[in-house]
């Protein structure tokens, strides 16, 4: 069988919407709202196999500049690693991940991706290795502290988390830098409910309550004190991170043993993960 390689599918009407369906069959995603609302940037390049007009198989490419230890590497997060069920078995996605790193040969410093347990023996048939990483959690006190929600489909709400976006995560060890298309995919998509500003702080934070816990996804803005400390806004017992904190002190740190998200690093990679207790901010996953 024939098949069209279209690479970056995002740019034409036609084969957005093919990859906009297939994202829909397979995972319930739909990328059609981000992309109208003008914070796509470029940097998600998805690779896609058309049968006709039907897209059938896709490995998504994701430029991101990564902050670690004071340097700045260039990454490529692989997602959207998705097959048609009635086209499987023929070997696409090796067809496109062997383009994709012909076409990115020497322009990265590392390659990763979390895959689900489902998949768990196929990519290291393409080369890549398992790796750990780390979680974060501490038990904090509840705070007397102003809470604004901010209306991420309001443009002057926006315009301001962008603007403390712009001045980092400071509290992060392990920093994704001018990703604001991407925190815009989640803020502006299935976080918009939880994005927060308080002024006491003067910081924007995306946060999720799971129970009597907080789980910490980002905080943007000058770093003026310690996570606990903003984060006891919320009034919760257990904090949970979804980064890495700058300072891990009165943090209990375990390793992940959730092999629905299993990291792998592509061999040959400049591999931070493995002398280094990291988690890969969670609101950057792809």
């Amino acid at each position: 069988m024939s098949y069209t390689l279209v690479k970056n599918a995002m740019k034409d009407d036609r084969t957005r919407l093919g990859y906009d369906r297939l994202a829909e069959k397979t995972f319930g995603l739909s990328f059609s709202g981000w992309y109208e609302s003008g914070h796509f940037d470029g940097s998600h390049i998805p690779y896609t196999l058309f049968d006709g007009d039907k897209a059938v198989a896709n490995i998504s490419v994701n430029l991101m500049d990564v902050c670690f230890g004071g340097q700045i590497k260039k990454y490529i997060q692989l997602g959207t690693v998705m097959t048609d069920p009635d086209y499987r078995g023929q070997g696409l996605q090796k067809i496109l991940f062997d383009e994709i790193l012909k076409d990115f040969e020497g322009k990265y410093d590392c390659m990763l991706l979390f895959a689900n347990r489902k998949v768990l023996e196929f990519y290291p048939k393409l080369g890549f290795e398992k790796e750990r990483y780390y979680d974060f959690s501490a038990t904090i006190p509840a705070a007397d502290c102003e809470i604004r929600k901010l209306d991420m489909s309001n443009a002057e709400d926006v315009a301001f988390f962008r603007k403390l976006y712009d001045m980092g995560n400071p509290y992060s060890a392990l920093e994704v830098k001018n990703g604001f298309a991407l925190e815009m995919f989640y803020c502006g998509g299935p976080y918009a409910d939880n994005v927060f500003y308080i002024p006491q702080y003067n910081v924007a934070v995306v946060a999720e309550e799971d129970g009597d816990a907080i789980i910490c996804l980002d905080i943007l803005g000058e770093k003026v004190t310690d996570i606990k400390d903003i984060m006891s806004a919320f009034g919760k017992e257990k904090l949970i991170m979804g980064f890495t904190p700058a300072d891990c002190g009165g943090f209990a740190v375990k390793e992940n043993t959730d092999d629905d998200t299993t990291l792998f690093i592509l061999k040959g990679s400049k591999n931070i993960f493995s002398k280094n207790q990291l988690l890969f901010p969670m609101i950057a996953h792809t």
